[in-house]
């Protein structure tokens, strides 16, 4: 079923209708109409992409996403979404890309119908799409509480000409998720089950596809407890229970925890994650202490993914000193698996990392980071297991591991501020090295190294919104005994704001040459090309081109894209310059002080700025996205030209959250 947004607008005003009926005799009317009665806000956006290369990709994709928000007397908010697109999928899924949600609230109380997803626990219900609804309930007291009930996967059917087709069973889910906060200590619980239906494929599915129908249940205890004024205690525990195969007639041996909600039978399994953590804040930092325990084969159905079968104790620290100019940062972990002693192999992994900025001055700025990643693996031959002759016999055939360490230096200098001229160096140090011992002995070929540095040049020119950045990048990387490789080449950058500022241009170009030992030399070259005019308030228009071309491999590539966008915002009620979420600390004139992650950004908007170039420049690699890496880069250009500090605090937090986030999928994926 399909629902459009126009026949959905016909249905507001009984809902409206229907709410206020349960919930007038709440509402306070003396403060109706002092704010005024009505409030929207919203947007919607269009985006088309051509594309005209060798990837396996569509040559024309189009994506129309919107939102919309109403309030009503300050009492009812209704946010709406919406996305659709043309994507085809060369496969059959049980996903659900276009979507359609609804989130209408009235103070303490926000229910959840469509497309959504809720969390409740990172081993229960988290973040899993579902089409359904949800119910929260968050009143100004102790007392919280959440539900929901929806279809977590569509059913899709088994196709033998599509082998690598993702086939499921229709799985319905529902959770609920309660906690109570006495003065000092929070007591929390949630309850998640979903299950397949037998009945909604038709096809009959190989064994060899491995896809069953099957039931889970869990059950999550959780709390919070504060203690010496500042200290703080978390733990959970969840315990999940899953049916691997609902059709199997033999019972379980004895009945399971969770045997009144789930139908059990001897492929009934149960499983265990633990986790605790302890923060005790100082006066300028925190140190904490963490250990989390998972199960193996522990999972749960309300997650797309999850790790398991760990062991991880950590312990991390950060603190400014030396009248806020040194900021240190430190984490140590130490993590295991195989708990169950069933695998033939055993890793343990000890990671350390080292996190240290200074700020000089107004001027320079200097970023470091070192961290030491470790992995023991520990192999038991199983022909010798096999033939062992007494169980103290070939203990240990194989003693494996692995090393690797990173180090990073980020030199930020400012030469020149001023209203007319702006110009800055940056200069990044990168070194990794990866290296396998066997038997105590490097392994033969095992020592892998990277080296790369790069130097950045801004020259900028607010009175004629113009900015310029030049730089080179070279890297050298070597792989085993003999192959090598570099790789090198120059960049530059031109951002330019032209018609009283309402267009912003940009172009950039890069030459790359790639010498090998092992084979001849190849390039790469590229243009990017893009433009964003505002022709009137509200109203954006976007066009972006990227032309990448391949050589010296025998088989010359050239891929070109070009996006074109279009996006329009509106709301009848005047937007102030206030981060309620992120407030702005003053420290002294024009300086400003901030918290994002453990780390802290304190100075003038000159050496923030300085601070968040070299952590652009310590991340930038972990993203593998192109598009993504020249949003952020574009963020961070309109971070430093802000001349407002209270918005240059809230464009360098959306700086540092868009740079988490992206970074953080890439470790995912």
């Amino acid at each position: 079923m399909v629902i459009y947004p126009t026949k959905l607008y016909r249905l507001l005003p009984l809902f409206l209708f229907c709410s206020g009926l349960c919930f007038s005799q709440q509402i306070a009317i003396d403060k109706i109409g002092k704010n005024g009665l009505f409030h929207y806000s919203g947007g919607i956006s269009a985006n088309t992409v051509f594309y005209n290369g060798t990837a396996n990709r569509q040559d024309l994709t189009y994506v129309l996403s919107g939102n919309l928000n109403l309030n009503i007397a300050d009492a009812y908010n209704v946010p709406l979404s919406f996305v659709y697109s043309n994507q085809e999928f060369n496969v059959p899924n049980p996903f659900n890309f276009n979507r359609l949600s609804l989130s209408p609230s009235y103070k303490w109380i926000t229910a959840h119908i469509g497309s959504i997803n809720m969390a409740f626990s990172p081993y229960s219900l988290s973040g899993h799409q579902f089409d359904g609804f949800g119910l929260e309930l968050a009143p100004n007291g102790p007392f919280k509480i959440a539900m929901m009930y929806g279809r977590f996967l569509k059913a899709t059917e088994y196709d033998s000409e599509t082998s690598e087709a993702l086939v499921a069973y229709k799985r319905i889910g529902y959770g609920l998720n309660a906690s109570y906060k006495f003065e000092r200590i929070l007591l929390g619980l949630s309850l998640f089950k979903a299950n397949d239906h037998e009945n909604s494929l038709q096809n009959i599915i190989p064994l060899d596809v491995g896809v069953v129908p099957a039931d889970n249940v869990v059950i999550s205890l959780n709390s919070e407890i504060d203690f010496w004024d500042k200290a703080q205690l978390r733990f959970e525990y969840a315990l999940s229970g899953i049916t691997e195969d609902i059709r199997l007639e033999e019972a379980r041996s004895s009945p399971g925890l969770f045997s009144f909600l789930m139908d059990e039978n001897i492929s009934t399994q149960y499983y265990n994650a633990f986790n605790a953590a302890i923060n005790y804040p100082t006066e300028n930092g925190s140190l904490g202490l963490g250990y989390e325990r998972v199960d193996p084969n522990y999972r749960t159905f309300g997650a797309y993914f999850f790790n398991n079968d760990l062991e991880n104790i950590t312990v991390n620290g950060n603190q400014t000193i030396f009248n806020n100019k040194v900021n240190i940062g430190v984490n140590v972990g130490l993590q295991r698996d195989n708990l169950d002693d069933t695998k033939v192999a055993e890793m343990k992994r000890l990671v350390s990392a080292l996190n240290l900025s200074y700020t000089a001055s107004e001027k320079l700025n200097l970023n470091g980071s070192y961290s030491n990643f470790q992995s023991f693996t520990n192999v038991r031959d199983q022909f010798d297991y096999i033939n062992q002759a007494n169980e103290f016999e070939t203990l240990d055939t194989l003693n494996y591991r692995q090393v690797s360490q990173n180090a990073n230096l980020g030199i930020n200098y400012i030469f020149q501020k001023s209203e007319k001229k702006q110009q800055s160096l940056n200069v990044n140090l990168m070194y990794q090295q990866s290296k396998n011992e066997q038997e105590g002995q490097e392994a033969l070929g095992g020592d892998n190294s990277f080296y790369n540095g790069s130097v950045a040049l801004s020259l900028g020119y607010p009175e004629r919104a113009l900015v310029i950045t030049p730089s080179t990048n070279v890297s050298y990387n070597t792989i085993g005994l003999s192959e090598s490789q570099w790789i090198l080449g120059p960049t530059l950058g031109i951002t330019k704001q032209i018609f009283e500022k309402k267009l912003r241009t940009n172009l950039s170009t890069s030459y790359n040459t790639t010498i090998s030992s092992e084979e001849t030399a190849r390039s790469n070259f590229n243009v990017r090309l893009g433009g964003n005019y505002a022709p009137a308030e509200n109203h954006i228009v976007r066009c972006n081109m990227i032309s990448l071309l391949r050589s010296g491999t025998g088989n010359n590539q050239t891929d070109i894209t070009v996006t074109v966008g279009y996006t329009y915002s509106f709301s009848n009620k005047k937007q102030e310059k206030n981060n309620l979420n992120n407030p702005v600390t003053r420290v002294g004139a024009g300086q400003l002080d901030f918290r994002h992650q453990g780390t802290v950004y304190r100075g003038s908007p000159l050496q923030i700025g300085a601070q968040l170039t070299n952590v652009w420049e310590t991340k930038k690699d972990k993203i593998g996205n192109v598009d993504h890496r020249e949003a952020l880069l574009e963020l961070l250009r309109e971070v430093n030209l802000e001349e407002d500090h209270e918005i240059f605090e809230i464009k360098a937090i959306a700086f540092l959250d868009a740079l988490t986030k992206y970074t953080e999928t890439k470790e995912q994926d």
